[in-house]
């Protein structure tokens, strides 16, 4: 088939008849990847009302990246307001293995579009608005080390930051903790003071 009849086959879909099917369903054959060709293939099927119809639009569907151009060509002698209602009032459902269907009226993005954006204003934390100070006390909570919670890396950190206190603290901790990796541990100790006191 030439490039020019597959041309005049879309822009006239209509004349898709019983004559066009064998030569459009072989260029399916020929050109599997060719999904234009499987869209004039389905309308040519769809046009004469074939059995066929619905098991090569579920094929078809799959390769279409849009299934609304899908739609608005196979409906192509639908009045265009009448294809666009269609279009916005469907509810596409989907259907896995073993009969499971999930089923999307609208997609998540335009739900939160649409919601409204009054709701969506973050509020600004005012500290002074309870008289316990109860936001202030989950503010400084938050921020507050856990003493119990020293590792040999945040010690390695603490290191490496030059924050020499932290890490002795961490270390000697860690020498309690780890009484088997002592030795290292004096040694790493020993180290940070020496640096320590040459800064």
């Amino acid at each position: 088939m030439e490039r020019e009849q597959i041309l005049t086959y879309i822009n006239a879909s209509k004349s898709l008849n019983g004559e066009t099917l064998d030569e459009v369903k072989k260029l399916t054959s020929d050109l599997p990847w060719f999904s234009a060709g499987w869209l004039l293939y389905l309308k040519n099927l769809k046009n004469l009302g074939h059995s066929d119809y619905d098991a090569v639009l579920k094929k078809v569907a799959v390769m279409v990246p849009d299934r609304k151009v899908l739609f608005k060509f196979l409906n192509d002698e639908l009045p265009k307001k009448q294809v666009e209602a269609a279009l916005e009032n469907t509810q596409v459902t989907y259907r896995l293995e073993g009969d499971v269907e999930l089923q999307s009226e609208n997609s998540l993005i335009d739900k939160f579009l649409s919601t409204d954006s009054m709701l969506l204003r973050t509020t600004k934390l005012n500290l002074s608005t309870n008289g316990n100070g109860s936001d202030k006390a989950h503010i400084d909570q938050s921020v507050k080390e856990d003493e119990e919670l020293v590792t040999e890396t945040l010690a390695s950190i603490y290191f490496q930051q030059k924050n020499f206190d932290k890490a002795l603290d961490a270390y000697k901790k860690l020498s309690l903790k780890y009484p088997e990796k002592s030795v290292y541990f004096a040694g790493r100790i020993e180290e940070i003071e020496l640096l320590k006191n040459n800064n």
